[in-house]
This record gives structure tokens, sequence and C-alpha cells, in this order.
């Protein structure tokens, strides 16, 4: 009578289990590796019908309140500084193209010159401008500005500036020389 051979020793010097042994021993749940499915909530028709203009309402009044108040004031004197360096750097073509408005840069334009030219020829003998803006008061897509205006040779200044809002910037829509000194308090 032969023996049946001895099972193998698996490595760590444990037992091999026997397949009789293994459906006696408790059997040992393995944790899952699995992701548990993120399922998203289906959204109904009505509901989509109240979020989308609820959604729309706030985006107007973050865009409303984003392109009014202190923020215009701020706008307005960058206009008029960048007007002010423009000028004493005898950048005409930045005056015309970027800071004047469009009505003003036709009223500069005549017949056969461009707005550039014009104010070339206009401001030639102004030497080194300077522009202090006061009080700026902004009334929907129109605004004035109090602003005292120096130049080297020249009288000094107090008057209004017309700005104008085109396509969101603010833009010049009156000269100084144009009003005249005015009687600011």
């Amino acid at each position: 009578m032969r023996r049946p051979p001895l099972p193998k020793l698996r490595r760590g010097g444990r037992k091999p289990v026997t397949p009789q042994a293994a459906a006696q021993q408790p059997t040992r749940k393995r944790p899952s590796l699995k992701r548990p499915s993120l399922k998203r909530p289906q959204l109904k028709l009505s509901s989509l019908k109240l979020i989308v203009p609820a959604a729309a309402a706030i985006l107007v009044v973050v865009v409303l309140l984003g392109t009014c108040g202190a923020d215009d004031d701020e706008k307005v004197s960058d206009t008029l500084d960048r007007f002010a360096q423009a000028s004493r750097e005898k950048d005409y073509q930045a005056l015309c193209d970027e800071l004047l408005s469009t009505s003003l840069v036709e009223q500069l334009r005549t017949a056969d010159q461009p707005c550039e030219v014009v104010l070339r020829i206009g401001l030639s003998d102004v030497q080194n401008p300077t522009l202090e803006v006061g009080d700026v008061e902004i009334d929907g897509d129109e605004a004035t500005a109090q602003v005292d205006s120096t130049a080297a040779g020249q009288q000094p200044l107090k008057t209004r500036i017309l700005l104008v809002k085109e396509d969101g910037d603010w833009r010049i829509s009156s000269l100084p020389d144009e009003q005249g000194p005015s009687a600011v308090p």
C-alpha cells in the first residue's frame, strides 16, 4: 500500500490548505476596490425652467454692478490721465483712435485733413500739458469731469470735460479749449 504524498509547504512555512479544509474555514470578505458609482441627480424640465432664468438674472446683476459706481469714476480718470500723457507725448494717433469720441473725431476732421493732422496743427504750440482731475459726475453713459489743466507758457485753465461711453470705454467728447474757463466753485 502506498501512502499518498505529503502536500508541499507554501512559502512562509504555512501548511497548504486542502480543498476539504478550505470548505470548512469561514470565508473572509475582501475589500472592494471598485469605486461607488456617482449618480448625477436627474434634473426635471420644470427645474431647468426655474434655474435658467435665475442664473440669467444673477449674471445681469453681476455685470451691472461691475460696470457702475466707483469703478466708472476710476475709468473716467484713467481716460483723462491717458489723454494728458498722449498730449504730452504728442501721440495724436492714440488721441484720435483710443481716447476721443467718434463724434469729436468727426468734428475735428476736415474735408482734406484727418483728425491726427488737425490735432498736430492745433496743439503744436502746447508744451508739457498737465491735467488734474477733480470731481467726476456720471449719469448713465455720460460723464462730466472737473479738471485743472496747465501747459508751459499758458494760463491755468479750470474747466469741465465731457465724456461718453462708447463700446464700454469712456471717451472724451469735448476738449477743454472748446468750453473756455468755467466758474467752478
